[in-house]
């Protein structure tokens, strides 16, 4: 089973009139190379958000971590561009 792969951002529960919200910031280099990182085979970042069991340093209240988990396998995904290159099912010796 592969280790948490953790987003680098600030993820806060903020209480409203309107109930509780989750406020997220991310530094948008940092996201444009991490989805470009871990994207799946159809180009999507899948993400869960969970709440920590103390608040961060900053006041985080929740984490941000990359959901590898495949549906009906079992088992996570690669996680990583090369990773999935040599998950391929397909021969990646090809010439072209």
């Amino acid at each position: 089973m592969n280790s948490k792969i953790y987003l680098n951002c600030s993820a806060k529960a903020r209480q409203t009139q309107y109930g509780e919200f989750l406020n997220l910031g991310f530094k948008v280099a940092d996201l444009i190379a991490f989805a470009q990182e871990h994207a799946n085979e159809r180009g999507y970042l899948n993400l869960t958000v969970a709440p920590r069991k103390e608040p961060g340093k900053y006041g985080d209240t929740h984490s941000v971590t990359l959901d590898t988990y495949v549906k009906g396998s079992g088992k996570d995904a690669p996680t990583t561009k090369r990773e999935q290159w040599e998950a391929s099912p397909f021969d990646n010796d090809a010439p072209f």
